[in-house]
Formats: C-alpha cells, sequence, structure tokens
C-alpha cells in the first residue's frame, strides 16, 4: 500500500476541529477533547470532516489510514499560530463584558496573533497586549489556524458552542467557557478624553430603559421619586438613555446619540441608576457606582464590582437564569410563568423606590472620597439628606471604596 503525503492531511480549528483529507486514499479522522473520543469519520479523497463542538480546549486529532495506522497526530497548539476571535453579538453589555476576556486569553498566549473583532468601534476600547490586531468584523484576514465565536447561544446547539449552560453563568464569565479559559472580572480600558467633562456640578446619570420588558423597572411613579431625591440631595439628573422617556426636573439627553457623548456623562457622575442594560456595563466599564434594579436574573448574571444590586429574593425572580426557559427576544412582554396575570414582572413590581433609594445612599457613601480637612473638595459635610456639594464639590473619576 502506498503511504500518505501527511502534507495532504489539513488540520484546522476554524469553527471547530476539522480535517480536510487532500490525498488520494482514504482516511479515519479521530477527535479527542481531553483524551475521550468526541467524534470518528470516514474520509474519502477530497472530503472534510468537523466535530460539531466549537468551542476551544486540549483537543488531540489522528488521521488514521485503511490499515488502521496513524499517520498524523496534532494536538491543538496556538503557539506561533493565528486565531480570529469574533464577538457575535452587537449587544453593547456583551462586548464591554466580553473584550477583557478575550485580551486575557490573549495574554495566556503571548505567541499567537489574535485577531479581534467587535461591532464598536467608536467604544475607545484600548489594549496593551501586543499580540492583538482589532479588525472590522467584514475584514479579511490571512489564513487561520484557528476561529472561534464569541455569543450567547440557545437552541439546539447550546451545548457545541458552550461547555456549560450560559444560562448558569455570569455574563462576563461566557467567553472563558468558550475560550477555555478561568474566569476573572476585569473591566474593559476605555479611552476617555481627559478634558471632557461635559457639566461642571455634581450628577446622576439614570437610564429607564433597557431590551426588554421584563429588565425593566415596573413600579408605577418609581423613577420619578429617585429623581426627587437625587435632586433633594443636590445632585444634577441626567436621562441618557437611547429611547424617548419623560421625568420631571431631569436633564433629558434621551434618543440615539454617540458612544463617546455618554461615555463623557458617565465618566463623571457620582452613579447610575438603572435596570441592568448596556449603559450600566458602561458604567462600571468606567468604574462609576452602578444601583442595579430588578429582578429578572440572579444577581450572580451581571457584574460584582461596584454593584448595588436592588433585587427582592421574596416572589418570582430568576427567569432569565432558569433553565426550563429560553428568552424570547422578539416577545418584549416576556414573562415565562406570569404573563398576562397581575403578577406580570411582580420581580420588578415588588421592589419599593425606599429600597431604590436607600441603595443610593449606600452607592453614595462608600464613593464619597476621604476628607482632606474642613474645607476644599475633598471635604465632606454630613447633612440630613446627603453631602453638600458646595462644599463636597466634584469626586473625581474612579474614586471609589467599594
Amino acid at each position: 500500500m502506498a503511504s500518505i503525503d501527511i502534507d495532504s492531511i489539513d488540520i484546522d480549528f476554524c469553527d471547530g476541529p476539522c480535517v480536510c483529507n487532500r490525498s488520494g486514499a482514504p482516511v479515519a479522522a479521530r477527535f479527542y477533547l481531553a483524551n475521550r473520543l468526541e467524534f470518528e469519520i470516514e474520509l474519502a479523497p477530497g472530503y472534510w470532516g468537523r466535530t460539531v463542538k466549537r468551542f476551544l480546549g486540549p483537543w488531540r486529532i489522528e488521521v488514521a489510514d485503511r490499515a488502521g495506522r496513524v499517520i498524523v497526530r496534532h494536538g491543538f497548539d496556538l503557539d506561533g499560530r493565528s486565531i480570529g476571535v469574533f464577538l457575535d453579538s452587537s449587544s453593547l453589555g456583551d462586548t464591554l463584558a466580553w473584550l477583557p476576556q478575550v485580551e486575557r486569553f490573549a495574554r495566556s498566549h503571548p505567541t499567537a496573533t489574535v485577531y479581534l473583532s467587535h461591532f464598536w468601534p467608536d467604544l475607545g476600547f484600548t489594549t496593551d497586549c501586543g499580540n492583538i490586531e482589532i479588525v472590522a468584523p467584514d475584514a479579511e484576514l490571512p489564513r487561520l489556524y484557528a476561529s472561534v465565536k464569541l455569543g450567547y447561544f440557545l437552541g439546539e446547539d447550546m451545548l457545541d458552542r458552550h461547555r456549560s449552560d450560559p444560562r448558569r453563568l455570569p455574563l462576563a464569565r461566557i467567553p472563558c467557557d468558550i475560550l477555555g479559559i478561568p474566569f476573572e472580572e476585569r473591566r474593559p480600558d476605555l479611552k476617555v478624553p481627559s478634558n471632557q467633562r461635559p457639566r461642571a456640578g455634581r450628577h446622576a446619570c439614570i437610564a429607564m430603559e433597557s431590551t426588554a420588558g421584563c429588565k425593566l423597572w415596573h413600579y408605577p411613579g418609581g423613577w420619578q421619586r429617585v429623581v426627587d431625591h437625587l435632586r433633594g440631595i443636590g445632585l444634577e439628573v441626567v436621562l441618557i438613555q437611547k429611547e424617548p422617556g419623560e421625568l420631571d426636573g431631569v436633564v433629558n439627553l434621551s434618543g440615539d446619540r454617540p458612544i463617546q457623548e455618554r461615555i463623557a456623562e458617565l465618566a463623571s457622575c457620582e452613579l447610575f441608576i438603572g435596570p441592568a442594560s448596556g449603559l450600566a456595563w458602561l458604567a462600571w466599564a468606567l468604574a462609576r457606582p452602578v444601583v442595579m434594579i430588578g429582578g429578572f436574573s440572579e444577581p450572580f448574571t451581571e457584574f460584582q464590582q461596584g454593584c448595588h444590586r436592588v433585587y427582592d429574593p421574596h416572589g418570582c425572580t430568576g427567569c432569565w437564569n432558569d433553565t426550563r426557559f429560553t428568552f424570547d427576544r422578539s416577545d418584549w412582554d416576556w414573562c415565562p410563568l406570569h404573563r398576562g396575570t397581575e403578577r406580570q414582572f411582580e420581580c420588578a413590581t415588588r421592589i419599593a423606590p425606599e429600597r431604590v433609594i436607600a441603595s443610593v445612599q449606600r452607592a453614595l457613601t462608600a464613593n464619597r472620597p476621604r476628607s482632606s480637612g474642613p474645607s476644599g473638595a475633598g471635604a465632606l459635610c454630613r447633612l440630613s439628606g446627603g453631602w453638600d456639594p458646595s462644599v463636597l464639590g466634584a469626586i473625581p473619576p474612579g474614586v471609589r471604596a467599594e
């Protein structure tokens, strides 16, 4: 039997381990993950085979000839090779949660070239990781050794793209599950112009809206109560959501505005208040305190650093993380257990304004600067309603005591 030229057997890991047989003889390909056989296939000349598993890991591929002799053994190894990491989600929150995890992945493979694509080029994401090249989603790339998509994949192929059910993972851990690295919460590095402060006084940013009805705070009149409290303690209130919104006494900057404008408002604010949303993740990325209102998800789902979660564990909560249900993004009123009843969205309607206001006060107290004496920008003045802005001055971005 004539020997098979091993150079005619192509192996790559682009969207899953793959073997292409360019030889003139049939071969058998076997795919192992952590020494467990996942898939095997007979490949006629000119045919290819790929495992349905799409995530990265300790893959090993063996190719044997018709006599059963192994002619190729190859283990997944990024040393000196190139990989494409493509964010499949255009969500702002997903992007902010996942970018630093890709950076950690790249640092764990310092000799690899990591081509990273995402849908927010104006976000100002920067990295000093020298082996990352940020490219547009439609960029032409050189031939890659591997590629992987990062997304929140549900449905029939969920456990082909994820090692674990993503509904039971923190959002920021999902790329770690796909890339095969341990999880550690990290903020992305966003470029913020140092001279860009849109207003002179102290202010809070709020957003009432998000991407689904189940995420919103449905307490009647609750938002106006919070706004009135913030103004009562000397804070200007800036509404920064994309959707139209009306509240008395706010600076209304709702609408579709550039992301850098939102970054400027958030980078200099005292805190952000809102439901789980891309803007909440943006505030977190900028190291601002976040008062997050809502119970559609369990508190472990979102970020933990600097998050003051207002959550009522009683009643119906956490449907987002319940593996019995699959979120339907096309259904604004998605509430899998109580839709159309008086209990719809009770995870939010049970949260009273007093609880939100108490969390606001805790967030402001945790973020206050140290006193530098009886006067000056760093001094604190305790009042029954909060801090006196005429004495406290502006809290510099990044000052925090979580």
